[in-house]
């Protein structure tokens, strides 16, 4: 495992220091993020635009369509996770090495993403059944259990892929490590983790409302009148639409990787101070190195 500790992301002990290196990160690194999230989104935009969402919601009341359906957009859908997933990685590599290695290019980064690809990839279907069984449980008792159940997961899981580009390949130890630097400052974790998701939520809103503005007039009408939200679901085909909102969601994706190793170099530096303030206190002394006299009466 390399040593992370000069990386750029590294060091943050609060949630100003961590907005500072998000924003500063974000900043000077912006076209290459903003290349690779505006290439996932094309590709995830152009694979949705196949999938007839209107049918499906019409066919809900029919369950022999409802599952002719689901079969005809299984492969689809299989497709866009697919897609998602591999550029998920590929994102959180290069925000991990890019820093490190002015030359790190696709090469690296093709390579750095397939070595981790079946490990995350196991270890995010485990940690995904944990999460959805234990949210299920908690919305059947009460829905606000459920809710802090699923955002527990969502904390835990963001330290899964720097832990597998950084530290190891081993799947159980990808989970047992997630889960160890998520309860290391549990509650600091899932509040930074809060804040994060709200601003991306608000930034993600203001996105799409300019983005819809040429095709629906305003993005409240098409929330509130079921007409124009079926309007919108054939918008989604629009080949102008589908440029548009890539761009546009290119500008928010970046932010979570570098959140998650924000965290993660923020979790992983407390055992490291821990070892060296250890050692400091063993280390020999030149005092230790002579007899001690007596004490004079």
């Amino acid at each position: 495992m390399q040593n992370f500790q000069n990386h750029p992301l590294a060091g943050a002990r609060d949630l100003d220091g961590a907005m500072n290196r998000l924003w500063n990160f974000y900043r000077k690194y912006f076209v290459g993020l903003y290349i690779i999230s505006v290439i996932s989104a094309l590709c995830s935009n152009l694979i949705s635009s196949t999938i007839d969402t209107n049918a499906l919601m019409q066919a809900t009341g029919d369950p022999e369509m409802l599952l002719s359906m689901m079969k005809d957009i299984a492969l689809p859908y299989s497709l866009l996770m697919l897609v998602s997933f591999v550029f998920t990685i590929i994102l959180h590599a290069w925000v991990l090495e890019k820093p490190l290695d002015e030359n790190y290019g696709i090469g690296g980064v093709l390579t750095d993403s397939a070595r981790v690809f079946i490990p995350f990839l196991l270890a995010a279907i485990v940690m995904g059944f944990g999460g959805i069984m234990l949210t299920g449980i908690g919305l059947v008792m009460l829905v606000l259990p459920g809710l802090f159940a699923m955002f527990y997961f969502i904390t835990v899981f963001i330290f899964a892929l720097p832990v597998a580009l950084a530290e190891t390949r081993n799947t159980a130890t990808i989970i047992s490590r997630s889960f160890s630097l998520a309860h290391k400052n549990l509650w600091p974790n899932m509040g930074w983790l809060a804040v994060v998701l709200l601003i991306m939520l608000i930034a993600s809103m203001v996105v799409a409302g300019i983005v819809m503005l040429p095709f629906t007039g305003t993005f409240i009408k098409s929330i509130a009148n079921p007409e124009e939200a079926t309007a919108m679901l054939e918008m989604a085909r629009n080949p102008v639409y589908i440029i548009m909102s890539s761009l546009a969601g290119g500008l928010v994706t970046p932010v979570f990787p570098i959140l998650a190793f924000i965290m993660f170099f923020r979790n992983s530096e407390k055992k490291t101070e821990e070892v060296i303030h250890q050692a400091d206190e063993e280390r020999v002394k030149v005092e230790d190195l002579y007899p001690k006299m007596p004490d004079k009466e």
